[in-house]
């Protein structure tokens, strides 16, 4: 069963050393997989998600779930306080690294790879209420660290002009409307929709070569930042594991694979953006964040191995 859990996996794990390669024989600099990352953003990870929700039909016993994931993130943010207060942790964003997930950039590669678009859905049902805490939460106490002053208009128009959220809402009234089918039947219409298609399949192999090629580890701080994924890992899987039997099977009765898109989901390692919204200057807590998403990260696609094995 790990054998053929790692099968699945085994691309992406390709794609993180072609990664690796890129940066260690700097056959591509840094401003290129900055553009890179504004391709994913902007172009193929909407598209990837527009395809999976206008195929699929979002019911309403999924608005729990997502108020569920925002109140959760909440939740972890003050256990993170907590923990850095008993554990006399230096580090100020402590606390924000318990809490909110990397799905954008690693999450949907690891569970479309292993589980397909048809199903990827009901990964971004679960996404959607981190990405609410992201950016109406994380965000502004990320603000505050860095200015002080938050502008709370700025942070939602930030969010409602996201192409990821932009791209869940038009897929979601496609499907409802049926223009889907509209444009699968329209010899013109189709060419766009075959054009989103071919953007979609962009997502998993350059997602997958960026985070080999930003996954750095430096010895400084590298014990806590061991101890602060443990810590999280833990954490999460026993949550994870209660909302499965308790809430996914017996209360909302949802099938397998939300059990495994909720597991997937709290594998993953903090948000990537943290460390953009830090000080130039502050570089023992860039050090420390930069630990914990690379051990954070790499011990997700252990774990996704575990979890596929187990559930597949």
């Amino acid at each position: 069963m790990i054998l053929e859990a790692t099968s699945k996996v085994l691309p992406v794990l390709l794609l993180f050393l072609l990664g690796v390669f890129f940066r260690k024989s700097n056959f591509i600099n840094e401003s290129t997989i900055s553009e890179l990352k504004k391709v994913i953003v902007n172009f193929s990870l909407p598209s990837l998600l527009f395809l999976s929700f206008s195929k699929t039909n979002f019911e309403i016993k999924y608005l729990p779930i997502i108020l569920a994931m925002f109140i959760i993130c909440i939740g972890l943010l003050y256990i993170g306080k907590f923990l850095k207060t008993i554990l006399k942790i230096k580090y100020d964003y402590f606390p924000l690294l318990f809490t909110g997930f990397e799905a954008g950039m690693l999450g949907y590669s690891l569970f479309s790879i292993a589980f397909g678009l048809e199903n990827l859905f009901k990964f971004a049902v679960i996404d959607l209420g981190q990405v609410i805490f992201v950016f109406f939460v994380m965000v502004g106490i990320l603000t505050r660290y860095k200015q002080s002053k938050i502008n709370y208009w700025d942070m939602f128009y930030s969010f409602i002009k996201t192409p990821v959220i932009i791209a869940i809402f038009l897929g979601i009234i496609s499907q409802k409307a049926g223009l889907i089918n509209v444009f699968e039947n329209s010899t013109i219409l189709s060419a766009f929709l075959e054009t989103i298609k071919l953007l979609s399949t962009l997502t998993v192999p350059l997602i997958s070569i960026i985070i080999g090629y930003e996954i750095r580890f430096k010895r400084d701080n590298l014990k806590v930042a061991l101890l602060t994924v443990l810590l999280r890992n833990l954490l999460l899987l026993l949550i994870a594991l209660i909302i499965n039997n308790f809430i996914f099977i017996k209360i909302l009765h949802l099938d397998r694979l939300f059990q495994v898109a909720l597991m997937t989901m709290f594998i993953l390692p903090p948000p990537f953006i943290i460390p953009l919204y830090m000080k130039e200057d502050d570089n023992e807590n860039k050090w420390f964040v930069s630990n914990v998403l690379a051990i954070n990260t790499f011990s997700a696609i252990v774990l996704y191995i575990i979890i596929v094995s187990i559930y597949v």
